[in-house]
């Protein structure tokens, strides 16, 4: 849902001390004049666990060695699960980026989502029981370990973690999307929690 105020303001580009800012370079909002987005002005009110935090995030989103189709189910996943708003709401431009069909995107927001793979499948229900337990029971590892890489093992398990922290932050920071990213509200909106 969304809120009116963040409990934490954005930091000021001019705020933003020089290393930090300069970490921050990639992560301009091409649809807003290049500002930085609002969930890492954010977090530079901490400039120096930021700039340690985007070197994790940094793997997780652009080295992780599962596909870019399969990091965007899972994160938007967490975001259902977690019902972080501006994470499921950037992430829905990505994951539409990475070919994922607006069916599916609002399939995620469902128990047991319909139309997709088994792989597929075997990676949201891990995502669910990650988000859950902070843990994977043994027909869920034997089924991911029948699909998956050693590397891509470890890389689902950093991703469910990295977009839960992230989600985290989002919700008790009450951090809001910029108005291009709110206006997919209209078009693929947050799905409501459901019993899981």
């Amino acid at each position: 849902m969304p809120v009116s105020e963040p409990r934490l303001a954005p930091v000021e580009e001019k705020d933003i001390p020089e290393k930090a800012l300069t970490a921050l370079e990639p992560y301009r909002n091409p649809h807003a004049d290049g500002d930085i987005y609002a969930i890492w002005t954010t977090l530079a009110a901490h400039p120096d666990a930021l700039r340690r935090f985007l070197v994790f995030g940094n793997h997780v989103l652009g080295r992780n060695t599962l596909s870019v189709r399969w990091r965007e189910l899972v994160i938007l996943r967490v975001a259902w699960r977690a019902q972080a708003e501006y994470e499921w709401l950037q992430h829905v431009r990505i994951a539409r980026r990475a070919g994922v069909s607006d069916d599916e995107i609002r399939a995620l927001g469902r128990p047991r989502p319909p139309g997709f793979d088994a792989t597929e499948q075997a990676l949201l229900a891990a995502t669910d029981q990650l988000f859950r337990e902070a843990d994977l029971g043994d027909p869920e590892w034997k089924e991911l370990r029948d699909r998956l890489g050693t590397e891509q093992l470890i890389d689902l398990v950093y991703t469910v973690g990295q977009y839960q922290t992230v989600a985290m932050a989002i919700n008790a920071f009450r951090i809001q999307p910029e108005p291009d990213i709110a206006a997919l509200r209209e078009e693929l909106p947050l799905p409501a929690p459901a019993a899981l």
